[in-house]
């Protein structure tokens, strides 16, 4: 199994576009984990850490792998293409199934802190930029 732990190194929003996410606004992201699933050919998770500020804002992408968020502080409004956008608060998760195009976006005044947990393709970046 191949695995990667990133326990101190912090990407600013332009270290973040190069791991193959959308330009965000003013905000940080740290990867805690990266590795393959056994049993899972070609398949593995990645696990990042976000603090980004009351301004932050992703561009329209998709996840090409299963995508849990967890909110730990602040919160955030997830629109995705076809649906109402819903408002994701502190203590509360949310999924989002690859493929769906999706812009995110800090609510609160405070900014916010979530963890990203994907399931997806191995050595496939974790967000990509879909313009309309």
């Amino acid at each position: 199994m191949n695995t990667h732990v990133i326990g101190t190194g912090v990407a600013t929003a332009l270290g973040v576009a190069l791991m193959g996410l959308p330009l965000l606004a003013a905000g940080d992201a740290k990867t805690l984990l990266t590795t393959e699933l056994d049993g899972m050919e070609g398949m593995e998770v990645n696990v990042v850490n976000f603090e980004v500020g009351d301004d932050w804002v992703t561009d329209r992408h998709i996840h090409p792998g299963h995508l849990f968020v967890y909110v730990t502080e602040g919160s955030l409004e997830v629109a995705v293409e076809g649906q109402e956008p819903r408002t994701i608060s502190a203590g509360e998760v949310f999924h989002e199934k690859p493929d769906q195009p999706m812009v995110g976006r800090t609510v609160s005044a405070e900014g916010a802190k979530f963890t990203v947990f994907q399931i997806g393709p191995a050595g496939e970046p974790i967000m990509v930029s879909q313009p309309e």
